[in-house]
């Protein structure tokens, strides 16, 4: 379920709050890809410390885990609801960096079709000229199929074989 930006001031510290506050949708437009990033290894790091301290919390509450220093007192309710609004900001920010991404990347495929119609326009028309010419005929075909040559020493060799054995037979 979403939270409103006054639940998550509630839950938050001020610097928290602003750091979760810049993901939100005015704000997040005007952060470079640097600070995108930044604010994503921030938001993570947040998340995943509410996760953890959540998971202590249901575990002392099923007596698996003794409690841990005098100043975590209460239920695992209020970390859990910190981690839901630190995974939002994260959800945010990730899906502002895949979109960026997108975006680039769909800009430079234009960029590169744009150069190769350039080129292709630029090249010569194959497009024959719009007036009466005269018919050439048919375009002659060439034979592919190798004429067999034979060296004229090997047709006299053979020959003289016939001779040989045909002499040798009669006698």
């Amino acid at each position: 379920m979403a939270l409103s930006r006054k639940d998550e001031r509630s839950l938050l510290t001020h610097d928290e709050f602003t750091l979760v506050e810049s993901t939100h949708h005015p704000e997040i437009g005007a952060l470079d890809v640097q600070a995108l990033e930044a604010a994503r290894s921030r938001l993570r790091a947040m998340r995943n410390k509410e996760r953890d301290l959540s998971a202590h919390k249901t575990r002392i509450s099923r007596g698996k885990a003794e409690p841990r220093g005098g100043s975590f007192p209460g239920t695992a309710e209020r970390p859990r609801r910190r981690k839901q609004v630190f995974a939002h900001a994260l959800r945010r920010t990730n899906s502002e960096i895949d979109r960026r991404k997108a975006l680039d990347s769909r800009t430079q495929m234009v960029a590169s079709q744009q150069r190769a119609l350039a080129i292709k326009h630029g090249g010569r028309s194959h497009r024959p000229a719009n007036r009466a010419t005269a018919g050439t005929g048919a375009a002659a075909i060439e034979n592919r199929k190798r004429a067999t040559r034979v060296h004229g020493a090997k047709v006299g060799s053979v020959s003289q074989q016939g001779k040989r054995a045909q002499r040798k037979k009669d006698g």
